[in-house]
């Protein structure tokens, strides 16, 4: 029964500490090799912004080194994944990190007029400016900002808003409209929590374990 009690205890421990070290996963790129997290440093290259939107992941910033050619190059060069459509190929950005999925967009020509990726540019520390020129041609400004914000206007009529993360060159991760950071730090205070929990509980059940044996001598 004591055992059984110590088991239990480990095992929520155990539960405890997985979702320690899950939260501590930063959101990254999924194109390896390319770019690195953050932003770029002056003179560094292009930073490039993806904000999701209503799909769910916390905005992404990312430092495409160099001069990119071109903004779809920008994102290539930055480690993010972009796809295009089937008839435009990436003169169309349907998909930017798989997002949206095919529920919300096929891909197989231009995207909805209300579910779609808008396209800006900024020098640093200026404002966003959406571009009028498609991402396959238009050249970024050397250490300046891309940005792509994910679109849902409610009529084809309402005009875009702009990447939530200002063109701001920052040496944390991005927080904007109340979203939490994405933080790569280790969480040692959760897990020395969890550690002390389990010493507490062995204890515990150590002690309980000695009363019992002296009630029955």
């Amino acid at each position: 029964m004591i055992a059984s009690r110590f088991a239990r205890l480990a095992a929520a421990g155990a539960v405890l500490l997985a979702a320690c070290l899950a939260g501590a996963v930063p959101a990254s790129a999924t194109v390896p090799g390319k770019g690195t997290d953050g932003y770029c440093p002056e003179g560094g290259g292009v930073t490039v912004v993806v904000d999701f939107g209503d799909l769910g992941p916390q905005p992404l910033v990312r430092c495409a080194p160099g001069t990119p050619a071109t903004g779809v190059a920008a994102l290539q060069d930055a480690g993010i994944e972009v796809a295009g459509s089937q008839k435009y190929g990436l003169a169309v950005a349907c998909r930017i990190e798989g997002k949206p999925g095919p529920e919300v967009e096929s891909c197989a020509g231009m995207p909805s007029a209300t579910a779609y990726w808008s396209y800006w540019h900024a020098p640093a520390g200026g404002a966003w400016t959406s571009s009028q020129e498609g991402a396959q041609t238009a050249k970024p400004t050397p250490g300046g900002f891309e940005g792509w914000a994910f679109a849902r206007p409610k009529s084809a009529n309402d005009m875009p808003t702009p990447p939530r993360v200002p063109p701001v060159r920052q040496t944390s991760a991005p927080v904007s409209d109340g979203a939490k950071p994405v933080s790569a730090e280790f969480p040692w205070g959760l897990v020395l929590g969890v550690a002390a929990i389990l010493v507490v509980g062995g204890a515990a059940v150590f002690a309980s374990s000695r009363r019992r044996r002296r009630r029955g001598q």
